[in-house]
């Protein structure tokens, strides 16, 4: 079955919430068995209304503590490279939702992202779902929706005729234990389309060698005037000097290259970032050196692989606890949906992440070299 898209529930999916809603209910005199928005409905005006500021008043205090699940953000990047599309059905309000898109999702967005006060009927009626198919153009079966609970996710879902996935413990498609176990889920479960997608071949490219450009041979056998001479240059593979430097092991010509303003972030050979080479070679000075110079610590390769990704399954143990010590994620996905904990046959270094990802902190070796 061919995937095209994912629809999100909010709180307890994506979202972390702090609303209090026993409070809410206690102060609008709603019974707790009661739907609060239902009971809105049937109130008179005046009550009606006042009860409405009541829930705006608690509704922005929950906006001031609203944080993402762990994973979410890793979750939308991950739907967002291999071109799936990504909406949200939420009971929340549409300020609600548009703060989560500003300040929590950011340079990503949900199309659409349908609220409380939009014109389809809560959750599970799956008037909102199936609106959703017609506007992405694919049946309902194409779309997985996602949510923490069965009778209003889940049933919302299984009513419009989508796949369904809860987040906890109950009766769905699937039920998975965290937000980040999605993407792997879907990729063994769905076809995936795209250049990235489960189709994709595997792309096998020759390994590289500096010889092809003069300021990359040099960088690579410690040339430092010939490599500053030529320090924008690209050889056949895409490799930049400093690319050299870093395979070449010499993090003084590193920095060198980098304060006379090489990018410390070129994408040079299948995308990778000197970060990631240095991660993949377990070379701890080289990849101390490039973070210290402000190099990002998880800007990926062409396959989506992080540079934790890379030290996890070369089982570079400094490495990666040098990379988690300068805040790594431990969340970030390759194309199949693996985190680097899932991508190491070192239990130690899986024991490592997963602890990193339960707020312990990993710090770097300092003996490490």
């Amino acid at each position: 079955m061919v995937l095209r898209g994912v629809v999100f529930d909010m709180d307890g999916t994506l979202t972390v919430s702090k609303l209090d809603l026993k409070e809410m209910y206690r102060r609008a005199g709603v019974a707790a068995d009661e739907d609060i928005l239902e009971a809105v409905k049937s109130m008179p005006a005046a009550r009606a209304s006042w009860v409405r500021g009541v829930i705006e008043e608690l509704e922005e205090e929950g906006r001031r503590t609203l944080a993402l699940m762990p994973g979410a953000r890793d979750v939308g990047l991950w739907l967002a490279r291999h071109n799936l599309q990504c909406g949200l059905v939420t009971r929340n309000s549409r300020r609600t939702v548009e703060h989560a898109e500003a300040t929590l999702w950011r340079d990503l967005s949900f199309s659409p992202a349908i609220s409380r006060d939009d014109q389809y009927p809560p959750k599970p009626d799956p008037a909102a779902l199936v609106a959703i198919a017609e506007a992405w153009g694919c049946d309902p079966s194409e779309i997985v929706m996602v949510g923490d609970s069965v009778s209003n996710d889940v049933a919302f879902g299984e009513r419009a005729g989508a796949r369904t996935v809860l987040l906890g413990t109950g009766k769905a498609d699937v039920v998975i234990e965290s937000l980040v176990d999605l993407p792997r889920m879907l990729w063994e479960r769905f076809e995936i389309p795209g250049p990235l997608g489960t189709a994709a071949p595997l792309l096998k490219v020759q390994r590289p060698v500096p010889d092809s450009h003069p300021a990359c041979a040099a960088a690579a056998s410690g040339d430092v005037a010939a490599a500053l001479a030529g320090l924008d240059a690209r050889d056949d593979y895409g490799q930049t000097p400093l690319h050299w430097a870093v395979e070449a092991g010499n993090p003084d010509l590193v920095r060198t290259l980098v304060e006379a303003g090489a990018d410390v972030d070129a994408k040079g050979y299948v995308g990778a970032t000197p970060v990631s080479r240095a991660a993949r070679n377990g070379d701890v000075a080289v990849l101390r050196t490039l973070l210290d110079l402000g190099a990002a610590v998880d800007e990926p390769n062409d396959k989506m692989q992080a540079p934790l990704h890379f030290a996890a399954f070369k089982r570079h143990r400094p490495a990666v606890h040098l990379l988690l010590d300068r805040g790594a994620s431990t969340t970030v996905l390759d194309r199949k949906g693996r985190t680097p904990a899932e991508d190491t046959a070192c239990p130690d270094i899986r024991a490592d992440i997963l602890n990193a990802r339960a707020g312990f902190r990993v710090k770097e070796d300092p003996c490490s070299s």
